[in-house]
């Protein structure tokens, strides 16, 4: 005669009543009174989420007002007093840049943090959350907060250039761990033909994976002229025209943006609002598979997501000026 085993579905907390309740989340089975007391012990560890949440939301909050970075800027501050017209135009710029930095490290957080609030509200007011759940959220509050930490990871760096009455600063992101370059990153060419007249920036390097942010200024720029700012793909010749270019991706004038060769107007809607000697930032996130343009004077930034299938690495950065451009 056989026999069927029957499944075991008593209470894992007394092991005496029949169970009558499984959690979703630990697959564990309950009477009806420890049901009650497992779901007491998660709304616990919830609150205890929601508070860590929301101090580390308090704390974002006051960043703006953070003394280090008061303490950053008065350094400039002083250094500029010290060096006085021979270093004014490098303060500016190295102002500019700790603006720009502090904001995209604030704004980064914030916007992670408002999509965790959202999700840990909704969760909380519908009740749909289990150990995995807390789990998680745990885990990204602690990101956040070790993400939110590293801001002094940014440092005022002396630099001796041979000159004993000037040492030019210059900020070092230890995060991302390069240093921000100077405008005197890039080396003018220029090519005159019967086709086109234009001065070309010199980049070096192929890009395969990480950050790479490389800075440079218009100061050959004016109204007549055509700017395209953006990379290309080492697949394709250097010397063919960018903007004929079809892995081309980039920003131009007359608020034109380059996809994979393809001009797009207002694309998420750029505004090419160049003026002569405007200095840039052109990031290469290679892998996120993006790039990104700062405009140093307006403090705008702009971002384009590339199809590796149609701008394959390795990436080159590309700047050309076509002056008197039709």
């Amino acid at each position: 005669m056989s026999t069927l085993k029957r499944k075991n579905n008593s209470c894992i907390a007394c092991g005496t009543a029949a169970g009558m309740f499984t959690c979703r989340g630990c697959s564990k089975t309950f009477c009806l009174n420890h049901t009650n007391e497992h779901r007491e012990i998660l709304e616990k560890q919830m609150n205890e989420i929601i508070n860590n949440h929301n101090r580390l939301k308090q704390q974002i909050s006051n960043e703006e007002t953070d003394q280090y970075y008061k303490l950053l800027i008065e350094q400039i501050d002083q250094w500029e007093k010290e060096s006085i017209n021979k270093i004014y135009r490098t303060a500016k710029e190295i102002r500019q840049q700790l603006i720009i930095i502090t904001r995209e490290h604030q704004d980064n957080i914030k916007e992670k943090l408002t999509q965790l609030t959202q999700e840990i509200t909704k969760a909380r007011y519908d009740g749909n959350f289990f150990e995995d759940d807390l789990k998680q959220w745990t885990n990204i509050i602690q990101r956040l907060q070790n993400t939110f930490l590293e801001h002094e990871n940014i440092q005022i760096s002396s630099i001796n250039n041979g000159n004993p009455f000037i040492s030019k600063i210059s900020l070092i992101d230890k995060i991302n761990d390069y240093m921000i370059p100077s405008i005197n990153h890039f080396k003018y060419q220029t090519n005159h033909n019967q086709f086109e007249n234009c001065t070309n920036l010199t980049l070096q390097g192929e890009y395969l994976s990480g950050d790479h942010l490389f800075r440079f200024k218009l100061d050959l720029y004016d109204s007549n002229s055509l700017v395209i700012m953006g990379i290309i793909s080492k697949s394709r010749s250097q010397n063919e025209n960018p903007y004929k270019n079809p892995t081309f991706y980039g920003w131009s004038t007359n608020n034109i943006v380059y996809l994979h060769g393809v001009t797009y107007s207002n694309f998420n809607n750029y505004q090419s609002d160049i003026e002569k000697n405007d200095a840039f930032q052109l990031v290469l996130d290679c892998d996120r598979k993006l790039i990104r343009l700062i405009n140093e004077r307006t403090l705008q930034t702009h971002e384009l997501s590339i199809d590796i299938t149609k701008c394959p690495f390795p990436w080159q950065p590309h700047v050309r000026i076509l002056n008197d451009f039709q």
